[in-house]
């Protein structure tokens, strides 16, 4: 298991950083901007999508145009699409898209009938729908910003988000060219009068050149990633900017504040680029620290010690001396069930403590004596007794146990009972009907009585001291690690870095795992688990028919709570025989079916012959009151949640 921890986190390490953006990417992307001495800015956006790697190619490419500054408009020119080699080059001729009107719908998904682009203005996003494109395609998208440009008193401010963070394809091998309207009369001095600054990527580069061009180049750009370029350079190129635009910040010099802001945010940015990458390699490094203590305290404390007994197979129940519903705890590590309640239905009512009457549960009232108790044995006082004699010298140790074993009985017993009268609602029988009413009704009522109920069997479980202190302690711990190191995982992936904070959380599932199954059994209680999980597969694998008849009436019936619990009813084959000869075996099965509770279900057609006794009706009772319970809890919960 550890080994398979260790695996599974290798690999999401291994995983590329696209795992979780779309199965496609862009293989090259160039990018223009030329800027009009209007303040508009004309582009031209190349990109190359390798369809490749997905199972097919998808219905639909999108653009991202966001992040101009407030007021700017872009209007889409032309969509086209050639295929390309696996150099890049054009291995074809440019189709034409035709624009569509775009519909709100497509949103979510589909699109026109035929190929065509759409553009929603709203989000600044273009649609691109294709029903067969190549591998490799190159897609060309003409479209031009108007007032794209600030103007000031001595600058113009160019601002442009070419890779938006919330574009969910991976962009590799990025260049974005931004051409100035340069004047006759001027030349470009680098950071005198033209200044440029890149955010995004840290390997990204910025290159200003002497013929007015500047050229932002980011290696790949991560879908949580973005770029963003912000060019200045003087107002006074702007020959044919509108007398408005000129206006609209005037009094304002640029050149000073602007300079110094972005060398701060530029020192700023990279000192928290060392600080958040010095905080992943602490995390991983905590994360690898805190895995390793978790697989030395599973090692330590987890590992089930071997119980003494070894059998594949056995046929009494697993303990002399225990309530089904106290080995269904054990059965389970603690956790509680309905099922628990189920089985110690089934045990009263084959003691007689209940009995079952046209189709209903009946609940003796308070002080009531049984009209059918096995001798007064409990059910779990089948096993001791044959085995032991009244002369031996243990006999006083065997009359305590039995002495225990029946105030247990008696002490859930009258938790059960407890809690059929409360859902009978004072009267003397239970249906399903009644169930169902409650759950809808009063379902805090049913909820708490089943938390009562599973308290007072807590309290019966504890003195067994079936799971050991040192290995409960030891899973707390573990277990609080884990939820530690997931809520600094959640953090992670917003403010350190998504790798380490996905990283992290892998290494908190592992370590919940690890902590899942570090709590284990004493010696005592591990030997009466590998009893039962002997009786279980003596059960499953056919046992019961080829060894049942070997069994008295009453200790067939004892072993049915047992059984389903360790759900192997099933495999018990109780039923009518499929030979219509077998007419008592097909009257006896019917008449089992007619005093089970709540419409029991009729047997299986094709079930082999097998006694049909107490066991028999039993075997029928306990699915059908298990689906009611389970039903009436699920209704109940949530009834109490919308109450």
């Amino acid at each position: 298991m550890a080994l398979t921890l260790l695996i599974v986190l290798l690999v999401v390490l291994c995983a590329p950083a696209t795992a979780l953006a779309a199965d496609y990417r862009c293989s090259e992307v160039d990018l223009l901007a030329s800027v009009e001495t209007d303040g508009s800015v004309h582009m031209t956006d190349q990109r190359i999508f390798d369809l490749t790697e997905g199972e097919s190619a998808p219905e639909r490419l999108k653009w991202l145009y966001d992040g101009f500054i407030e007021g700017a408009e872009v209007t889409i020119e032309r969509v086209r699409m050639a295929p390309v080699d696996g150099d890049g080059a054009l291995a074809g001729e440019w189709t034409e898209l035709p624009e569509t009107t775009f519909l709100l719908p497509w949103r979510g998904g589909g699109g026109p009938e035929h190929d065509a682009w759409a553009y929603d203005k709203f989000q600044h996003t273009l649609y691109a729908f294709v029903d067969a494109m190549p591998e490799r395609v190159m897609f060309e998208v003409v479209y031009r910003v108007e007032d794209a440009i600030e103007a000031f008193d001595d600058a113009a401010d160019f601002q442009w988000l070419y890779v938006p963070q919330d574009y969910d394809v991976a962009l590799a091998d990025v260049r974005a060219e931004v051409v100035l309207p340069v004047a006759a009369d001027d030349s470009v001095k680098v950071m005198e009068n033209v200044y440029a600054w890149g955010h995004g990527p840290a390997d990204g580069e910025v290159d200003i050149r002497s013929d007015g061009t500047v050229i932002f180049t980011d290696p790949a750009v991560e879908p949580t990633m973005y770029a963003k370029a912000r060019v200045m350079f003087p107002v006074e190129w702007l020959t044919n900017l509108s007398e408005e635009a000129r206006l609209a910040n005037q009094g304002t010099l640029q050149y000073y504040w602007t300079s110094r802001y972005e060398e701060t945010w530029v020192d700023t940015d990279t000192s928290q680029e060392v600080i958040r990458l010095g905080l992943a390699l602490g995390l991983l490094g905590l994360s690898a620290a805190l895995l390793l203590a978790a697989l030395i305290v599973w090692w330590r404390w987890g590992r089930e010690r071997p119980p003494a007994f070894r059998d594949d197979y056995w046929m009494n129940p697993p303990a002399d001396a225990m309530a089904p519903a106290v080995l269904g705890r054990l059965w389970r590590w603690n956790h509680e069930s309905p099922d628990d309640i189920v089985a110690t239905v089934l045990d009263m009512v084959r003691r007689g403590v209940l009995e079952v009457r046209d189709d209903e549960l009946v609940i003796p009232a308070a002080g009531e004596e049984s009209a059918k108790r096995i001798e007064g044995e409990s059910s779990v006082a089948l096993a001791a007794p044959r085995a032991a004699d009244a002369n031996a010298p243990d006999a006083p140790d065997a009359a305590v146990a039995a002495d225990a074993a029946n105030a247990e009985q008696a002490a859930l017993d009258a938790a059960t009972l407890r809690l059929l009268r409360m859902v009978a609602t004072g009267g003397r029988t239970l249906s399903r009907a009644k169930l169902s009413v409650l759950a809808h009704e009063h379902p805090r009522d049913l909820l708490e009585a089943n938390a009562a109920w599973q308290r007072r069997l807590t309290a019966l479980v504890e003195p067994y001291g079936f799971f050991d202190k040192a290995s409960r302690r030891a899973q707390h711990i573990v277990l609080g690690a884990a939820i530690f190191l997931a809520v600094v995982a959640v953090a992670a992936l917003v403010w350190v870095s998504w790798r380490a904070g996905v990283l992290a959380l892998a290494t908190a599932a592992a370590m919940g795992v690890l902590g899942n199954y570090t709590m284990r059994r004493f010696p005592e209680g591990n030997d009466i688990a590998a009893h039962a999980k002997a009786l279980r597969n003596w059960m499953r694998d056919g046992g019961w028919s080829l060894e049942g008849d070997k069994l008295a009436p009453d200790e067939r019936a004892a072993l049915i709570p047992y059984a389903y619990l360790f759900g192997a009813l099933k495999s018990l084959g109780f039923g009518a025989s499929a030979d219509a000869g077998d007419a008592d075996a097909g009257d006896a099965a019917t008449a089992v079916r007619e005093k089970a509770p709540m419409a029991a279900p009729a047997a299986p057609a094709a079930a082999p012959a097998a006694p049909v006794d107490e066991a028999a009706f039993l075997a029928a009772l306990a699915p059908v009151f298990s689906q009611s319970l389970d039903e009436a809890l699920r209704a109940a919960h949530k009834r109490a949640e919308v109450s």
